[in-house]
């Protein structure tokens, strides 16, 4: 699989960096950022194969930042995977209602590579 481009929107560094490794560890470019704030200019700039976004952060959750994404034309095609360490039922339920890609809980290596693998060969 050729490379690809993941952006990963997470608050808390711990997950960041060790999603960040585990996908470049994949062969992926990866670009992070630490805050919902100024992530759709990061969208629109980096053009991601694929986002990934954690569901609880403060003042703007994972689910208002989709929302935001789905609202703007620039954004409004991009690929995205909730990335979170709700549980796996909450987080099957917002990403039909999201109408996007699925979820990865957090805190599984194989599934990130395995989840993330599968929705960009699709």
């Amino acid at each position: 699989m050729p490379t690809k481009k993941i952006l990963i929107i997470d608050d808390d560094t711990t997950h960041l960096i060790c999603a960040k490794e585990i996908l470049e560890a994949e062969g992926h470019q990866v670009v992070v950022q630490a805050s919902p704030f100024g992530a759709t200019e990061k969208v629109m700039l980096e053009r991601p194969d694929l986002v990934l976004v954690d569901v609880n952060m403060p003042a703007l959750s994972g689910e208002g930042l989709i929302g935001v994404l789905r609202s703007r034309p620039q954004t409004k095609d991009a690929r995205v995977l909730l990335y979170s360490s709700n549980d796996e039922d909450s987080l099957r339920r917002a990403a039909v209602r999201l109408g996007i890609e699925g979820y990865i809980a957090k805190g599984d290596p194989d599934e990130l590579r395995r989840t993330v693998g599968r929705v960009l060969t699709a």
